[in-house]
């Protein structure tokens, strides 16, 4: 009987733990739930949970990571900017944002990233591989060819303009020789 009633004052106790945690800290309860669905593989609900918490720099993070799960690079690496912004776990959060720039084929931008993840954590292997990577990936892909492939249009557009400056540029010179031409008297009453 004793044992018995020890039993329910310790259910109560625990009931009453979790009443309080389900009440007045939400956001925890969010990120457990977040956290659980991340595991799963839904990333668009964890994302969702993630960003109910907006003042937590770690749910931003996590939120991003989620993201990148899902492919939408853009968006992850925005997320990954407002936990840098509120946060003095850089190193992790440089790292993610390298993973995303390197996705999105920005290799500058990844170099850049695991560079300054190394600069706050010097022993992170995986940051170190990972700017290797990138690093061989730049050389394979310069900016400048990068930016050639981007933009064919400016290109094209730019070569418009040069044709159409060339063009005004005939014309002027043709009304000049015509202004520079000797003119004809003009005939007077006179005709003889």
């Amino acid at each position: 009987m004793k044992r018995r009633r020890y039993l329910w004052v310790i259910l109560i106790i625990l009931i009453l733990l979790l009443l309080f945690e389900l009440v007045f800290r939400q956001g925890v309860l969010r990120n457990s739930l977040a956290n659980m669905l991340f595991k799963a593989g839904s990333y668009d609900k964890a994302a969702e949970l993630y960003d109910s918490n907006q003042e937590d720099a770690i749910a931003k993070a996590n939120k991003g990571k989620a993201r990148y799960k899902e492919g939408r690079i853009d968006e992850a690496k925005a997320s990954f900017d407002e936990a840098l912004a509120q946060t003095q776990r850089k190193s992790e959060l440089l790292y993610d944002r390298g993973n995303a720039a390197f996705a999105n084929k920005d290799y500058e931008a990844a170099v850049q990233d695991f560079s300054e993840a190394l600069l706050y954590d010097s022993k992170d292997k995986d940051a170190k591989a990972n700017l290797e990577l990138a690093l061989r990936k730049l050389e394979e892909n310069p900016p400048q060819q990068q930016e050639q492939q981007n933009q064919p249009e400016e290109q094209e557009r730019s070569e418009e303009e040069v044709r159409n400056i060339l063009e005004a540029l005939d014309n002027k010179e043709a009304q000049d020789r015509k202004e520079q031409q000797p003119q004809s008297p003009l005939r007077g009453d006179n005709w003889w």
